[in-house]
């Protein structure tokens, strides 16, 4: 075999394994800034399916502000979740409305109980919430 065809198989192959690489590189990046959303969830059959859990931006810093989907409840006012009612049943976090609060005490289901910030919740269908002790947000 001469030296010329050697060459072109070592250059062939070494090229099919940077498109490789570049491909597998690309794939994991787009799956990394997938991963990272905050807003994205989905209504089956009227309940509310979050396909992420993340609740920090890609700085790290806290995404606190209002976005699509998000539910601010007011302190001592009381929701339900349901079809009909004022949320759709599904899993939440919690996020507490002011900055300087690291934890909220909600009632859900008549038991009164203190959530940090980021904590998530599963709301089932017929369920009462009612922040007791400040404003918080459902996203």
């Amino acid at each position: 075999m001469p030296w010329s065809e050697i060459a072109f198989i070592c250059i062939s192959v070494a090229f099919v394994l940077v498109v490789f690489s570049w491909t597998v590189s690309v794939i994991r990046n787009k799956r990394k800034n997938r991963d990272r959303k905050v807003d994205e969830y989905e209504i089956i059959d009227g309940v509310r399916y979050t396909k992420h859990e993340e609740v920090l931006d890609e700085s790290g810093q806290a995404k606190v502000s209002l976005k699509k989907g998000d539910h601010m409840l007011e302190c001592g006012k009381e929701y339900i979740v349901g079809k009909e009612g004022d949320l759709l049943p599904g899993k939440y976090t919690i996020l507490t409305a002011n900055e300087n609060i690291t934890s909220a005490n909600i009632r859900i289901g008549g038991i009164v109980r203190d959530y940090n910030h980021f904590s998530s919740v599963v709301l089932t269908d017929g369920d009462k919430i009612s922040p007791v002790s400040s404003n918080i947000i459902l996203r």
